[in-house]
């Protein structure tokens, strides 16, 4: 029976760390694309006509670009606070699936030591596992909020550059054709 709980736990966590994954590409392809979108705004940036309405669209875009950046970074690097991650005493033990983990660890004979051990266990074993999947998971909770945020102000961001560059256009015309 430890064998399949064991088997579940591993699959759980593969799933937990392709989520992982995805996030982190989602994150890079919305960063690339915000920036090659900002070089073209810049190219268009010297056909705009000022005026008020472009000034406040203006001040919505950098900000709005702004917050798209800063949340694709956050994306990219979450901060989850070691102490939402241990709630128990017995759960602050090394945790020798993840680098900080590793880390503490004097010789690569000790950790070897240490993994043989925890893995003649069962129980500590599948416990260690869903420890780090319970990791993983407020870890991808964290990359999401900061994707889904991003996605918002992205969207706001190439929005409001739209906006812009096609009421220059239709000024440019109207002044064209009926002036």
């Amino acid at each position: 029976m430890s064998d399949v709980n064991h088997k579940l736990l591993m699959s759980v966590l593969e799933s937990e760390k392709s989520i992982l994954s995805r996030t982190d590409q989602k994150a890079y392809t919305m960063l690339s694309i915000l920036g090659v979108l900002m070089v073209f705004f810049i190219v268009y940036f010297r056909l705009l006509a000022v005026n008020v309405f472009i000034m406040g669209m203006l001040s919505i875009y950098f900000t709005a670009a702004f917050l798209a950046i800063y949340n694709l970074i956050k994306t990219m690097m979450p901060r989850v606070h070691r102490q939402f991650l241990e709630k128990d005493e017995e759960e602050q033990m090394i945790d020798p699936t993840f680098f900080g983990g590793i880390h503490e660890f004097k010789s690569s004979q000790k950790y070897y030591e240490y993994m043989l051990s925890v893995m003649q266990d069962a129980d500590l074993s599948n416990r260690m596992i869903a420890r780090q999947i319970h990791s993983v998971a407020l870890i991808n909770w964290t990359k999401n909020l900061h994707l889904r945020r991003g996605m918002y102000f992205f969207i706001a961001a190439i929005g409001t550059e739209l906006v812009m560059i096609l009421s220059t256009f239709i000024k440019k015309a109207y002044l064209e054709l009926f002036v």
